[in-house]
């Protein structure tokens, strides 16, 4: 991998969550994987063990990677040595996401959603802990 001199005035970033990267100068590898349950349930009593990452096949399903197949010859004319950056504000990088300044040789990310809604129809009456009805 051909490297560079990454120089980066100033880089600011209010959240970086759930697997991903910031990454200034070169790398080899960069390999993400998240994986979330986004339950929405109307209950007073929620249990997390209710929901497993094993119940969804979405979670069991492997990975395609789309292979190519057309020929590629890259060419490089790196003529000055540095990257330079001025400076970057990132207001959030989630979920799986790679923010670089650098060289990077191989990417991978993953990321898998299951939204759950457990909300009662409008017909159905929820009884408050106070025992009233709520509809």
């Amino acid at each position: 991998m051909f490297s560079r001199i990454s120089k980066v005035k100033s880089i600011s970033s209010k959240a970086l969550i759930f697997s991903s990267t910031m990454q200034i100068g070169d790398c080899s590898y960069i390999d993400g994987n998240s994986q979330a349950l986004a339950i929405q349930k109307k209950s007073d009593n929620f249990q997390p063990q209710e929901f497993q990452f094993s119940d969804f096949s979405i979670f069991k399903m492997p990975l395609y990677i789309p292979r190519i197949d057309e020929p590629f010859l890259p060419q490089f004319s790196n003529p000055n040595p540095f990257i330079r950056v001025g400076n970057v504000h990132i207001i959030g990088i989630s979920t799986s996401s790679v923010v670089g300044v650098g060289n990077v040789g191989h990417i991978r990310m993953e990321s898998r959603v299951h939204h759950t809604r457990q909300i009662p129809k409008k017909n159905e009456e929820t009884q408050n802990e106070d025992g009233s009805n709520e509809t």
